[in-house]
């Protein structure tokens, strides 16, 4: 097809720059992250966490009931793989510090064989690509372990399904220790091999319930079984750090959290038969929070650590006596960082005991045993500039024999720094472990590619290319919305209803809805397809423009009470304008949003989230909703507006969260599903299905896109970037 040429590109010198989150101050009684409410609500109402083990169910029954469809094999990545995602932990081969293993938080391993120049990925259909943690065995360093389920302390850290390993440098991979069956903990985010004895283990979990597994688990049979390691009596704990001494057999340090007064740190001199807790000199142990350890290689009495308290820097310790006794060397350098719950992480270089790096929100660095820090890094600096480096820290690694060479695993991919941490730049290159909000492409110009990642703003290609993305705009990118007809106009958002325009003829313009009352994390946006300066968006009630942003209006009252989850203007009748609600509900007005039915969702519709409502091309009466959680079914339709519901989920399809759904214009009786279970395509209006899923990496694949000129199903995941299927 002729393709409409796209003017917003990188060249564009007026785009927006990465802003700041807000700053409102979270809730001190809580780890979690504001986004986590909002994922909840779509992955495990009423439960705590997405259950996992159910999820893995689901997919496999459906892999052996349902069958698939002729083009499932053939998904293509789409990238961005320039443009890393948020990684958890990092490796590097002792004699080839070059060769590299990463983890990805909902993206799998992933290798580099020439330190993060290229990387390419390991894992793609195993059980959970949610990973947490990655170790090495010194003695046998092509045998790696894996711990999966990520442990920065937020809700929408997912779980995993316990260690696995690898014998052949990360080639081929088996689960070595299922949570379900050995009592694992489903976030490990710290692993160990014991340098001295290979069959030797230690994993540290945590967990957000109380009957969840959590702590120190131990192994002396090489993974085949395990024991917790009561620090804190019977009851359960987090376990966040183990660190091996590599000098000195048997000694061994980790961290934890509890309930009363056996935080902090623990230290064996016998390979765990007994434990002591650190203490003078470091802070009463009910006030010790998420502690991050470093043991200086060069000399084994120096330890570092980075101690946090609900979400701040409680303070950075050291110690010369193996941990006898602790100085504080924090100051109050630190006072500004936070979340530091779900970024933590610090290094000794490795033949300096006074060069330490430690990671928050930014690097901060010193040189002389911490009577001076320095912030290295900026976060909201210019992408490419020499003190950039993404936000939100997760493993620092500065490897034996490269002096300076500093490893940063963060929300933004890797980071790289070969001068100890002065000159910053990004090595994401093939790191396609994006983790996208939502979708969208140009029907103009199928090769305009956007959407809304986490904690990576909304990004974007114009010619289709896995390497071309760039940034449109910073936050938490959320919903886009491209004009059909005319690519150059077009709408970004982030978190708390934040929303931009961009226009060929005047450049970017700040176009947020003036809600003053309760913002949701992510709001849905809808364009009218024929008044294409119309557009609908939701906070907990209906907002209108009908200038292009430049002027909003509420136009109802709060509906039910919670936010609003989706927006649908009909394609057939533009007037009609549907409503979903994160408690469920469904309304509708009939005369382009001045009025508004009341709740229509009748008894049928479950009651849970509403994620996507979307009416056929031809018919807007001809409406479909798609539900979140587990435990109920997914589909619905309706052929009279939303007044009459029919189950055409039936139990067939997955009971997994459904996100999204597409309904080509093409195909009037054909339906695209998608949700955290995969693909799944029905050409007789659900009347029978096939597993699209194919080739997919084992994510959530959260929303479609048909592309309805070139016959191309775009589909963005949570953990593994965009890919794209041709069909017809």
């Amino acid at each position: 097809m002729a393709r409409n040429t796209i003017v917003v590109d990188r060249g564009d010198a007026d785009r927006p720059r990465k802003s700041k989150s807000p700053t409102a101050r979270p809730d001190p009684t809580t780890t979690h992250k504001m986004r986590s409410v909002w994922f909840q609500a779509r992955e495990a109402w009423p439960l705590r966490e997405s259950p996992i083990d159910l999820l893995l169910q689901e997919r496999s029954r459906v892999q052996a009931e349902m069958p698939l469809a002729p083009e499932s094999d053939r998904w293509a990545s789409v990238g961005p793989s320039n443009i890393g995602g948020r990684m958890t932990c990092l490796i590097c081969h002792p004699d080839h510090p070059e060769r590299l293993w990463a983890g990805a938080a909902g993206g799998g391993v992933w290798h580099s064989p020439d330190a993060g120049m290229t990387w390419r990925s390991l894992w793609h259909d195993e059980p959970s690509l949610n990973v947490g943690s990655l170790a090495l065995d010194p003695q046998q360093p092509d045998t790696l372990y894996c711990g999966t389920g990520e442990a920065n302390l937020s809700a929408d850290s997912h779980p995993g399904i316990g260690v696995m390993r690898s014998l052949d440098a990360g080639i081929t991979w088996q689960v070595l220790a299922p949570a379900a069956i050995l009592g694992l903990p489903r976030r490990i985010g710290a692993l160990a091999v014991d340098p001295f004895d290979s069959r030797h283990l230690l994993v540290g979990g945590v967990g957000h319930r109380l009957r969840d597994a959590a702590g120190l688990f131990v192994s002396r049979d090489g993974g085949l079984s395990w024991g917790r390691v009561p620090l804190a009596g019977p009851a359960g704990y987090r376990c966040h750090d183990i660190q091996f001494r590599t000098d000195e057999e048997g000694l061994i340090y980790v961290t934890i959290t509890a309930q009363g007064v056996n935080s902090g740190i623990w230290r064996t001199h016998d390979g765990g038969a007994t434990w002591q807790q650190l203490g003078e000199g470091l802070p009463a142990p009910a006030a010790i929070g998420r502690t991050s350890l470093a043991l200086a290689p060069s000399d084994r009495n120096v330890l570092y650590a980075q101690i946090e308290r609900q979400g701040a820097v409680l303070g950075v310790f050291r110690t010369g006596d193996g941990g006898d006794t602790w100085t504080a060397v924090g100051g109050r350098h630190f006072a500004a960082e936070r979340q530091m719950s779900y970024n933590n992480t610090i290094v000794v270089h490795p033949a300096d005991a006074n060069w330490v790096l430690c990671g928050g929100v930014d690097l901060h660095r010193t040189k002389n045993g911490g009577r001076t820090w320095t912030k290295v890094t900026r976060w909201d600096a210019d992408r490419g500039s020499r003190t950039y480096a993404h936000a939100d820290h997760h493993a620092l690694v500065m490897p034996a024999g490269e002096p300076g060479a500093i490893y940063d695993m963060n929300d933004g991919g890797m980071d790289f720094s070969a001068d100890g941490g002065t000159v910053w730049a990004n090595r994401s290159t093939g790191l396609a472990t994006n983790m996208f909000y939502d979708l969208e492409v140009a029907q103009a110009n199928d090769d305009f590619i956007a959407g809304g990642a986490q904690d990576n703003g909304t990004l974007a290609t114009v010619d289709g290319q896995a390497h071309t993305y760039f940034e449109l705009t910073g936050g938490d990118g959320g919903w886009v919305v491209i004009d059909p007809q005319d690519p150059n106009h077009l709408f970004t958002t982030w978190q708390f209803m934040g929303m931009m325009r961009f226009r060929a003829s005047d450049g970017w313009k700040t176009v947020s809805p003036p809600e003053d009352q309760a913002k949701p994390w992510m709001m849905f946006v809808a364009m009218d397809p024929k008044n294409r300066k119309t557009l609908f968006t939701g906070s907990r009630r209906v907002w209108r423009t009908k200038d292009d942003g430049d002027t909003w209006t509420a136009v109802s009252e709060v509906l039910d009470g919670s936010d609003i989850t989706t927006v649908e203007v009909a394609r057939a009748d533009a007037k009609r304008v549907y409503i979903g609600t994160e408690n469920g509900g469904f309304f509708r007005s009939s005369d382009g949003g001045a009025t508004w039915s009341d709740n229509l969702a009748s008894t049928l519709l479950p009651g849970r989230t509403l994620t996507r409502v979307q009416s056929r091309a031809e018919d807007a009466d001809v409406v479909y909703a798609t539900v979140a959680n587990f435990g109920t079914r997914h589909l619905f339709r309706s052929a009279d507006g939303g007044l009459n519901w029919t189950d055409i989920d039936r139990g067939e399809l997955p009971d997994a969260p459904a996100l999204s759904i597409a309904l080509p214009a093409a195909h009037p009786e054909r339906i695209y599903v998608c949700g955290d279970a995969g693909v799944f395509v029905s050409d007789d209006e659900g009347s029978t299905w096939a597993n699209l899923t194919g080739n997919l990496p084992n994510v959530p694949v959260v929303d479609l896109v048909y592309h309805e000129q070139e016959h191309l199903l775009t589909a963005a995941t949570y953990g593994r970037s965009i890919w794209r299927l041709s069909v017809d």
